[in-house]
């Protein structure tokens, strides 16, 4: 369906059309986006952990607003910087069940892009605050309430750090809603300032500490603060410190020692330390390794005999196996000969390359069937006759018995790691890419924390993918900088679930199985996990479910 018509549609509709200038740019921007009249909320909950201190400094004013504003039937809805439901507040029946039939829930999205018009994501655009009056909202579903929304913006970064948006079942908004949001707004903001010194007083201080020794490279990493000396701030790029943000967020972190590739390829050792008595802030000390380790498996020369080279595809390894052949070598694409209808003829292939005298790549070994693997487990033999072998296959634990003992009579054997077990590569890695498809292009910090936290079980194929999809969208804009928005949608939240210790993880597995098991329903997946349902909200929360 064309968005062009949902506009033209809603923009001369007498009955429908916004009469104020902001609800009808609020509109158009809505329909740009793809958002229908007759859309409803996603059901689709999203992790709002990293608005767990915005939370802290608003729970206790919205306390005092609740005592205040008790069985008035209006709601207090608070969302995060990216418009996520955070909590909500509800002052009357009536009010509280309009608000769970429309879907507000905590984690649920609230953004222009995916509701429309509302007074939690048109201020996030506006940075002002903003009436929605019933039927100036977008979605039919919200047209029976009318809101009030104010942006709360970080007093100490300037960034938006949430909305605050008072509902009411009713046609127009009391104009008394006005005074008592924006001083809501005003007192959160207040705690966020006191929150935000005395979190960079002890980021600070912890710095200050450690940063008198001229011979090491420090940098303090907090969630508004970044500090380095002289040393630390020659060693880093901010694609670095994107990477040293995304250690001190994790959760589990404790202090410990960790290996870190940096931008330029040097290779450091990194002793992380919490600072205590703050959330995801940490000092850094820097100790150079003797020798820097490429962010590709370091070329092995050719061998004599046979070479194995296994691994999960996208890893590299059809590249490095190539690399390990020399000039003039026979190739062998298993998987492109199958698809051609062809039966790859081992023998004449090894025919070939003995009397050429070069190696033999044959790329996909593990679809060979078994007449074929048996020829290739005796011309692996070590004689002076045989023909190099370098054979490339899927992972290891994978194969079958007869593959896997091919593999086990070669000489040499590579086994490229998959990118998730090269998290503390993956920023030099990526600038690497980067590098190559557009030399201008440089990734920010918050891009960096972004990809370090997916999964990539497509490997490199998959961060080439979307580093080509940002290196456009980032050209597009005529910038140099690729920002989180310049990823694809999918690739541009942090989750808290990436960073979480293996037994947090494991937790956190049991957790979602239940709750699949039981559709759901948190009180039967409480029970099955023989737990209180108290103590479900209160992990699921701290696990990012």
């Amino acid at each position: 369906m064309c968005h062009v018509g949902v506009i033209d549609t809603l923009s001369f509709r007498s009955d429908q059309t916004p009469h104020r200038p902001v609800i009808e740019h609020s509109w158009r921007r809505s329909a740009l986006s793809g958002v229908r009249p007759e859309d409803n909320t996603p059901a689709r909950l999203h992790d709002i952990g990293s608005a767990d201190p915005l939370l802290d400094a608003a729970r206790p004013v919205l306390d005092d607003a609740a005592a205040r504003l008790a069985e008035t039937d209006v709601s207090l809805l608070l969302v995060d910087h990216e418009c996520r439901m955070v909590t909500r507040v509800a002052f009357g029946t009536t009010v509280e069940r309009r608000l769970d039939a429309i879907g507000a829930a905590p984690g649920v999205p609230f953004g222009e892009d995916i509701v429309g018009t509302t007074a939690l994501g048109t201020p996030a655009e506006t940075r002002g605050g903003v009436i929605v009056n019933s039927t100036e909202h977008y979605l039919e579903q919200f047209r029976s309430i009318s809101c009030y929304g104010q942006p709360i913006i970080h007093p100490a970064t300037r960034r938006l750090a949430g909305i605050i948006c008072m509902s009411e079942i009713a046609d127009r908004i009391n104009p008394l809603a006005v005074p008592v949001v924006d001083g809501i707004v005003a007192d959160i903001a207040d705690r966020l300032l006191d929150r935000s010194r005395a979190h960079q007083r002890r980021v600070l201080d912890a710095f200050q500490r450690a940063a008198p020794r001229r011979d090491v490279a420090v940098a303090a990493v907090g969630d508004d603060l970044q500090l380095t000396n002289a040393l630390a701030a020659e060693l880093l790029s901010p694609t670095d410190i994107g990477a040293l943000r995304a250690i001190a967020t994790d959760p589990a972190l404790r202090t410990t020692t960790l290996p870190l590739t940096l931008v330029s390829g040097a290779e450091v050792e990194i002793a992380v330390e919490p600072v205590a008595g703050t959330r995801g802030a940490a000092l850094f000390r820097f100790r150079p390794l003797a020798a820097p380790t490429p962010t590709r498996p370091t070329p092995v020369r050719p061998s004599p005999t046979t070479v194995a080279v296994s691994g999960e595809p996208g890893t590299g390894r059809t590249t490095l196996a190539l690399e390990l052949a020399s000039e003039g070598a026979v190739i062998i694409d298993v998987a492109d000969e199958l698809i051609a209808g062809r039966q790859p003829d081992v023998a004449a292939f090894l025919t070939r390359a003995r009397s050429s005298g070069v190696p033999l790549v044959i790329d996909g070994v593990d679809l060979l069937d078994d007449r074929s693997v048996a020829l290739l487990t005796r011309a692996a033999a070590p004689t002076p006759a045989a023909t190099p072998l370098i054979l490339v296959s899927g992972p290891r634990a994978q194969l079958g018995p007869t593959v896997a003992a091919l593999l086990g009579r070669c000489a040499t054997r590579v086994d490229p790691a998959p990118l998730r077990h090269r998290i503390s590569e993956l920023a030099a890695i990526a600038s690497g890419i980067l590098g190559d498809i557009d030399p201008e292009l440089t990734l920010s910090g918050p891009a960096t924390d972004a990809l370090l936290s997916q999964d990539w079980p497509g490997n490199l194929t998959e961060l080439i993918a979307v580093l080509r999809g940002a290196a456009e969208s980032c050209r597009h804009r005529t910038a140099r900088v690729i920002e989180t928005a310049d990823l694809p949608a999918a690739y541009r939240t942090t989750s808290r679930a990436a960073h979480l210790s293996g037994r947090e993880q494991a937790e956190r597995t049991a957790i979602v199985d239940a709750l699949d098991r039981s559709g759901g329903n948190k009180v039967h997946a409480a029970r099955d996990l023989g737990i209180s349902r108290t103590t479900l909200y209160a992990r699921m929360r701290a696990l990012g479910i």
